[in-house]
């Protein structure tokens, strides 16, 4: 399992590093390629500014002696060639392609094999004022050297990347898989059911992994390649760098509580928590969240302490109301209510929001589940926040239930013995 896993990661990652590698390299190329082709066509214009005919043998000189790699010739309308710095050249060049096209628009270009020196060349043509065609050429092989210079770049960030996403997806399956095989074992009995779970659960945890990689990757190439050179911008490809950072750090997390929770076989006998005491906390922890969507978050109800430990009950809690709060409206409220009953303890968290779809809200729970997966992805949700709620509320042996209606609101009721009667049945 835990080999699956970290092979279905990493081969994931790795196509999406693969296919952005080749992108890269085959942009960086094509701007290497464009431009050796606009200092040609700026020597032509400065060729043709200066009055090069006043001393066309000066200009072929000057030339070979500043750029070797460069060849110019000068061909007449007709296309007789009138000088060129390779040597002699008696062919006509009227049916060249760069040719034609000079003397129909002005400018020609073409990349071929020269039938004159028997390399693959660069060609930019251009007709000058007195009439003749001014070509300059160079070799591409000057234009692969340099590439080759700069792909040694790609593939060192390529190599990092991939050790990093080994590293990751043998972390992630290990910390993943250990629960999984161990329900593996106890439901043996009821057929592929489990395989199905298993084969979901890696493609979603694949998919959600692949954004953020791919994200990551795009960026590093293009910094790699010396396209991104302006300072300020540097910096931000650097902070979004560190956003998708954290949001896979935050999905890996998400996934390491289920994880946990799913290990946990049952909760101490003595855990307890002070409910409006563990709201207000929760409260404390978002405030600033809240303050930033102008929202007001409520606590009010009876004292009434529950059989489970604070900081389960806080992750609960804090999971309700942080949706409550990131799917809501400017002015809009949270309220968190507890009701004491003799045998029960009721915590109703209740916003104003967006609402849930009534297709959707016997789906919410499952893990990965989005109801608006452009929001959700906007405000940094992993789609696993109310498959942890589930699970801490059936590990206490409690029920959660929703009611919602689509812009008025939602409203998530769970029902836990209180901890008295809890101690009372442990003994």
């Amino acid at each position: 399992m835990k080999r699956r896993l970290t092979t279905y990661f990493f081969l994931i990652a790795a196509l999406g590093i693969a296919l952005s590698s080749l992108f890269g390299v085959w942009a960086y190329r094509d701007r290497e390629i464009s431009a050796a082709r606009q200092t040609l066509v700026e020597l032509l214009d400065l060729m043709d500014a200066q009055n090069y005919y006043t001393d066309p043998e000066a200009w072929a000189v000057q030339l070979q002696e500043a750029a070797p790699d460069k060849r110019l010739t000068i061909i007449a309308p007709d296309g007789t060639v009138l000088s060129d710095t390779y040597g002699e050249v008696t062919e006509n060049h009227a049916d060249r392609p760069e040719v034609i096209s000079a003397l129909e628009t002005g400018w020609g270009e073409a990349e071929r094999k020269s039938e004159t020196t028997g390399e693959t060349l660069l060609y930019e043509a251009k007709q000058f004022t007195d009439g003749n065609i001014g070509r300059i050429s160079m070799p591409i092989s000057s234009i692969n050297a340099l590439f080759f210079q700069g792909l040694v770049g790609f593939l060192v960030a390529a190599a990092v990347a991939l050790v990093l996403t080994l590293l990751l997806a043998r972390k992630l399956a290990q910390k993943t898989a250990q629960p999984l095989e161990e329900k593996e074992e106890a439901l043996e009995q009821e057929g592929e059911k489990l395989q199905i779970v298993r084969s979901e659960f890696a493609a979603n945890v694949s998919h959600e992994l692949k954004t953020p990689l791919t994200s990551i990757k795009g960026f590093t190439d293009m910094m790699n390649s010396g396209m991104v050179k302006d300072p300020e911008d540097q910096k931000r490809f650097i902070s979004m760098i560190g956003v998708e950072v954290d949001r896979l750090i935050e999905l890996i997390n998400d996934v390491l509580k289920i994880s946990e929770l799913e290990s946990v076989v049952m909760p101490q006998p003595d855990d307890r928590a002070d409910v409006l005491d563990v709201a207000e906390e929760c409260r404390t922890a978002l405030e600033q969240a809240a303050q930033d969507g102008k929202i007001t978050v409520n606590i009010s109800g009876d004292d009434a302490q529950v059989a489970m430990a604070p900081s389960r009950l806080r992750e609960l809690l804090t999971n309700l109301m942080e949706n409550g709060i990131k799917y809501n409206e400017p002015g809009g409220r949270v309220d968190v209510t507890v009701k004491r009953e003799a045998d029960k303890v009721d915590i109703v968290v209740k916003d104003t929001g967006i609402g849930i779809p009534k297709e959707s809200q016997e789906r919410v729970f499952e893990r990965f589940y989005r109801v608006d997966k452009g929001r959700t992805r906007k405000t940094g949700g992993t789609g696993l926040g109310l498959a942890i709620v589930k699970h801490i509320v059936l590990l206490y042996g409690g029920t959660i239930s929703l009611e919602s209606t689509p812009g008025k609101g939602s409203t998530f009721t769970m029902t836990f013995r209180p901890a008295e009667e809890s101690a009372k049945a442990a003994q």
